[in-house]
């Protein structure tokens, strides 16, 4: 045992492995460290990492030894003939046919590495069923029989037509991942920029519209502080009028008294006391009027102002929802290749509606083919996002995985599977939930047509609400669950006479 995890264990890296094809020096290694070591080779002849045996100068075995001659370095090594040869003496295996059959190879310093350790033959055969390379006596003495046993050099030929089918679907992959950065580092920088303005500019117009509403709040204080000044004067005018009116007469009283004091006949005194006497009587008894002491109704200004100041922060905390949901607004746009050929998808793709007739669409694999889905080509993998929808009909809103089938009838329909969450409003406006084939029905109705969508993708949350007045959120169903997989937003449509559509509703 001690021996096999020997054999089997990795001398770069230390870690077991499992069957793996040695080298021709007969050294084994892990298919990761194999790999490695190749890339870092580049151009340059890959050689054993462990005992680097093909990294000494290889000179030709047919120049004469002779001191005065320059050493020629070989460039290839006959298996055949056992010789390295320079690029001059080369040539006889390259022009003539008796050679054609000669199997050259690199140059090797030990051509004994590539001779078969039982016969002493140099491998010209190959077995794929073992593996290994074999000589024409390990053919021979019925070993590999009934193997599949090639040449080397058909090997080499068959294994260099994959490999050059694998090295361009590995080229195409590489310019495709390229392409796809590229395309995301646009798209993240156009994103965030145009995310960034978008944000500025909603929040100064919030800044905006809260100076306003300011404005109108110290606009509205100082108006009713106004008021009940001017009414607190009225009112001691009100008074002084009252006084003055009870000073005219009394004042009459008095000039009247004086001139019966000054009368001298004594018949026409007697006769204007007598008649005048009970009234003016009654009028000097009876008190001046007292005009209270003048103020102003305080309470009543702090209960104005107190309403206005109400107004004022219902106004404020409207505004900052507003610009929340503005905010965690993400764009979305419908996939025209997973639209179901009775959808019809708006110009902009941010409407759909459904249709009687089937619309002349190419095949595509992501579109659905039995429920009349579509899916939105934005994908959320994290983050809290958030939609208001205008919705009419028919129809049925989902939170789904983007792996959800197309192709079938059974477990494609949202709200059917463990893999999508939605809320349907019925020919008869009734609203349930959907999940794994279950159903909620719901006690409430839509007022109107307009629904809002809230995902928070790292709690596993989604909220559908009816946008009510004055942008209140009227919550109709919650789902709470743990995604595993990024998700996308689906609309499913059905009766088209209910004129069933979906809009996206666009922030501005």
């Amino acid at each position: 045992m001690g021996s096999m995890e020997e054999e089997h264990t990795c001398p770069m890296c230390r870690d077991l492995f499992g069957r793996a094809q040695p080298f021709p020096c007969g050294h084994s290694f892990c298919t990761a460290c194999a790999q490695e070591a190749w890339s870092q080779s580049g151009k340059r002849r890959f050689v054993c990492p462990q005992c680097l045996e093909e990294q000494g100068l290889v000179v030709c075995d047919c120049c004469p030894e002779d001191d005065s001659d320059e050493v020629q370095a070989a460039v290839k090594t006959c298996l055949r003939c056992e010789v390295s040869l320079c690029e001059q003496h080369l040539q006889p295996h390259l022009q003539r046919p008796a050679y054609s059959t000669h199997l050259l190879v690199e140059p090797l310093m030990d051509v004994t590495r590539r001779r078969c350790p039982t016969h002493q033959e140099v491998f010209r055969y190959y077995c794929t069923d073992d593996r290994e390379y074999i000589c024409q006596d390990c053919i021979l003495e019925g070993r590999h029989a009934r193997h599949q046993v090639k040449g080397v050099r058909k090997v080499e030929e068959e294994y260099k037509v994959k490999l050059q089918s694998l090295f361009k679907k590995a080229e195409e992959k590489v310019k495709q991942g390229e392409n796809m950065l590229q395309e995301h580092q646009n798209a993240c920088r156009t994103v965030i920029e145009d995310s960034s303005v978008s944000d500025v500019s909603q929040v100064l117009q919030m800044g905006s519209a809260l100076q306003t509403r300011v404005g109108r709040l110290v606009s509205a204080v100082i108006n009713i502080t106004e008021q009940e000044r001017q009414q607190a004067m009225d009112r001691v005018q009100e008074d002084r009028s009252r006084v003055r009116e009870d000073l005219n007469q009394t004042e009459s009283i008095h000039r009247f008294l004086g001139s019966l004091l000054d009368e001298r006949d004594p018949f026409l005194l007697i006769w204007a006391y007598q008649t005048e006497n009970s009234q003016m009587m009654a009028d000097l008894n009876s008190p001046l009027f007292t005009p209270p002491q003048p103020s102003m109704d305080k309470k009543r200004v702090l209960e104005n102002v107190e309403n206005k100041y109400r107004e004022f922060i219902a106004d404020t905390l409207r505004c900052l929802i507003e610009l929340k949901r503005d905010l965690l607004s993400s764009p979305l746009t419908l996939d025209k290749n997973s639209a179901h050929p009775l959808l019809n998808i708006s110009e902009d793709l941010h409407s759909v509606m459904r249709v009687k007739q089937r619309l002349p669409v190419p095949e595509h694999p992501d579109r659905f083919d039995h429920w009349s889905q579509v899916v939105s080509c934005q994908i959320f993998s994290s983050g809290t996002h958030y939609w208001e929808l205008e919705v009419e009909g028919f129809w049925d809103i989902a939170v789904t995985y983007h792996s959800i089938g197309r192709k079938a009838k059974e477990g494609t329909a949202f709200g059917c599977n463990k893999i999508s969450w939605s809320l349907t409003q019925q020919h008869d406006r009734k609203l349930a939930a959907w999940h794994n084939r279950k159903k909620t029905q719901l006690s409430v109705k839509m007022s109107g047509n307009h629904l809002a969508v809230a995902l928070d993708y790292n709690s596993g949350s989604i909220t559908f609400s009816e946008v009510g007045s004055a942008s209140t959120l009227l919550p109709l169903h919650n789902f709470s669950t743990s995604f595993t997989q990024p998700v996308c937003l689906g609309f499913g449509l059905y009766k088209p006479e209910l004129n069933s559509r979906v809009t996206v509703l666009k922030k501005i």
